[in-house]
């Protein structure tokens, strides 16, 4: 049998806080295939968010593994940690507070091709390619996070994340603190994306009507582990459990 693109095996985080301790992520486990989408869908404080921060390490693993292309990723650090980067990408919730303030959006986009050795002008070549494959016009990559608006500056966060060409990007409610309209139109994009580079997605979101626009498959979270698992029509038409029946009937 051929191995997954990503697979999540026995995931654990805890937090502690002090004396006490407090346990997000219990024993959650999934794959995600090449040019596949999947949601992880749940209300807030299930433990959505904090599965994306231990994929992207940006949250140390307390038990389990993560395996990207059949290679034990959990604890990669240094160049092991630099590889996996460029695999895995994520997108944030809010786009102005993941980019440096001081620095334009070209600066932020270029970042990681200047750190790979590419010169002054390739960089600036490629960042102007990236801006117009996510619907900006070169002239973005002189301007600062606060010039532009919410949805630019997401447009601009995802051509930062493609900058290294990643296999997978990891939309943390990419689209939820943008207003109807915009938010539309970076599900276009992000559609555009998994078909054009086959790219494969792991999308957090609490809009289950995004996710059956969007997911070929979905993880219902509650309290940190694993409600169900189906197709967006399975979870939808046909909820096995009371929770993800309550979280259906919240959002229908």
């Amino acid at each position: 049998m051929e191995e997954s693109l990503l697979e999540v095996k026995h995931l654990k985080k805890i937090f502690h806080s002090g004396k006490e301790s407090f346990t997000a992520v219990e024993d959650i486990n999934f794959f995600l295939e090449q040019g596949e989408c999947l949601g992880i869908v749940g209300e807030s404080g299930s433990g959505k968010s904090t599965v994306a921060m231990m994929l992207t390490h940006l949250t140390e693993v307390t038990e389990g593994q993560i395996f990207l292309q059949g290679k034990d990723i959990t604890h990669a650090k240094g160049k092991a940690l630099r590889e996996t980067y460029r695999e895995l990408q994520m997108v944030f919730q809010t786009p102005a507070g993941s980019f440096d303030p001081r620095c334009t959006l070209g600066d932020g986009i270029g970042e990681s091709l200047r750190n790979m050795g590419i010169s002054k002008k390739e960089t600036r070549n490629r960042v102007e390619k990236l801006l117009l494959t996510c619907g900006l016009t070169p002239e973005y990559a002189d301007r600062y996070p606060h010039q532009v608006s919410g949805g630019e500056c997401q447009r601009a966060a995802i051509a930062r994340a493609l900058a290294v060409e990643p296999k997978v990007l990891i939309c943390d409610e990419a689209t939820s603190a943008l207003d109807v309209t915009v938010q539309k139109q970076i599900m276009e994009l992000l559609m555009k994306l998994k078909k054009e580079k086959q790219l494969s997605f792991l999308f957090i979101c609490h809009d289950l009507a995004l996710v059956q626009l969007f997911c070929d498959r979905v993880i219902v979270m509650n309290d940190g582990h694993v409600e169900e698992e189906g197709t967006p029509e399975e979870i939808i038409e046909n909820p096995k459990t009371e929770y993800t029946k309550r979280l259906i009937e919240s959002v229908l």
